[in-house]
This record gives structure tokens, sequence and C-alpha cells, in this order.
């Protein structure tokens, strides 16, 4: 058995040899980049345990069997989360937070909790621990996700940072600094939309939203993610339909793209002290 924490005084080990009635619960600890912690737990009511509460739900979590692996073969879970528009993270609906990226590379644990015939608390141990990887599926209901152990980032290639000319960050991660919030652009579909273009009011100028990300927040497409290809004349364009055709007055918040060179870096988004290209490396034929 893994190292185990004892709760009130018990010792799990020895009270795990005579125990002869077993309660047992899941305990889920999701913490994200910015350092929020969600808790949820398998129990039918909430728990409070070692002074974290963990909520019972929704959102409602689901998950494959634990694997142990020797050596440094990752080990995976597939995880089913599933909400509505109720269940909310920062007060954005928890599946459009998956959808946003809120989740990814998020920190995720199961402890067991382990209990007696009263439900008296006896101990936990750690029984996964790791990190959220792809979002393998996203519906208006559910999301599935792969959660690699640790020892994925042993796999990880170095060095962290690439000399290439653009820039090796993703727009409003930690290493960007910029946060979303701050570029959120709350528009309505204008009448003659169809499920390829948006028509808006947007001032913004020609290119501003090329490559960038618009998500519905009312209409019959609410809570969709959707990337956006071109704007141009006012109009967003997509690579693919949307699943319905959007109506007049439907609200929707698009955000911006960027192409990672070094001059929207510093004309678009005045944030020229993050940017992590190398714009003056020589091409490979000249570099000798």
């Amino acid at each position: 058995m893994k190292s185990p924490t004892n709760i009130g005084g018990n010792n799990l080990v020895t009270w795990l040899q005579t125990a002869t009635e077993i309660r047992m619960a899941d305990l889920y600890t999701i913490t994200l980049k910015n350092g929020t912690a969600l808790r949820y737990t398998t129990w039918d009511t909430n728990l409070v345990v070692l002074g974290n509460t963990f909520l019972t739900g929704p959102p409602n979590i689901a998950r494959s069997a634990i694997e142990e692996k020797l050596g440094m073969e990752v080990a995976t879970l597939e995880v089913a989360i599933a909400a509505s528009l109720s269940d909310k993270v920062n007060g954005v609906p928890i599946l459009q937070a998956i959808g946003q990226g809120l989740f990814d590379g998020a920190g995720f644990r199961i402890d067991r909790l382990f209990m007696d015939s009263s439900s008296t608390q006896i101990g936990t141990v750690v029984r996964f621990s790791g990190f959220i990887g792809p979002v393998e599926e996203l519906t208006r209901a559910t999301a599935k996700i792969t959660v690699n152990a640790g020892t994925a980032y042993l796999n990880m290639q170095l060095p962290a940072i690439i000399l290439q000319p653009g820039c090796t960050n993703t727009l409003f991660d930690p290493r960007c600094g910029l946060f979303k919030a701050s570029f959120a652009n709350n528009l309505v579909v204008q009448s003659g939309s169809t499920v390829n273009k948006i028509i808006t009011a947007s001032a913004q100028a020609d290119t501003y939203f090329d490559n960038g990300q618009l998500i519905f927040t009312s209409g019959a497409n609410n809570g969709l993610v959707k990337a956006i290809r071109q704007f141009l004349g006012g109009v967003i364009y997509f690579n693919s339909p949307l699943p319905f055709v959007p109506n007049a007055g439907d609200a929707f918040t698009a955000y911006p793209g960027c192409d990672k060179t070094q001059a929207t870096c510093t004309s678009k988004f005045n944030n020229l002290v993050n940017f992590e290209g190398f714009p003056y490396v020589p091409a490979p034929e000249t570099a000798i």
C-alpha cells in the first residue's frame, strides 16, 4: 500500500487489518493553472476531509480503472465529466471552460478515503496523481478527457524554449501573460448570418479575429466553442459550419487570434516583454 494519511488519530494500516466493514469513497482534486482547486467525491453527500470540502456533484465524474505500471511507462486514465450550464467554475460553465482550455494541464489527483461502518473517517491513500491531457470529446452534456500520470513529464522534449522566429507561447497561456477576459468582445449575431458566417457590428479592424475563437452564450448554439478562420468586413468566417443556424440577437463572445510574430505581439497586444520568438535567427541555409 502507498503511504497513507491518517485521520483523527487513527492508524489506517492497522485498522484495515482488523476491519470487518469498510466504506470507501474516491476524492477528486483538480488544480487549475491559476491555482483554483476543484474538489469532488463519489460519495452520496458532500465530505469534509482534512479541512477540504469535496462536493458530491454535479458535475459527476466517472473514470476508467487505475493501472499500476512499472518503469517509465506512462499510466493514463479516461475521465468523463457530466455537467450542465449551471455547473460553473469561476463563473463559466465547466464544459465551456474545458473547451476554452481552462483545464489544460491542470493537476488531477485521486485519493481513496476509508471509513468505518458509521462513516467515521479513518484515513486516505493516493490512488493516482497526474495532469489533464487531451480533450477527446466535448458535447453539450459531457466531456471526455485523458489524464496522464506525472511520469509523462519525463517524456517532454527539452529545451522548453525553441529558437524559432515565431513565438513559442500560446495566446493567453501563463507564459504569454495576457488575460483572456481583457480581450473579450461581447457581440450579437446580425441578420443575414448563416452556419458558415456570422455578421457582426464589431468595430474591430479586418483580421483582428483571424485564428481566434468565439463562444456562444445564448441561442441554439449556446455553449459552443468555435475557431475563427477569418474576420473581414465585420463578418466572421469558419472552416466548418455551425451545428445550428444562428438567429439575429444570439449573443457570443469573440477573442482575437495571434500569428505569433513580433509585429503582432507589439502592435496588437502591446506584449513584447513576453514575446518568446527569435525573429532575427538566420535561416538554416544561411546560418553557416
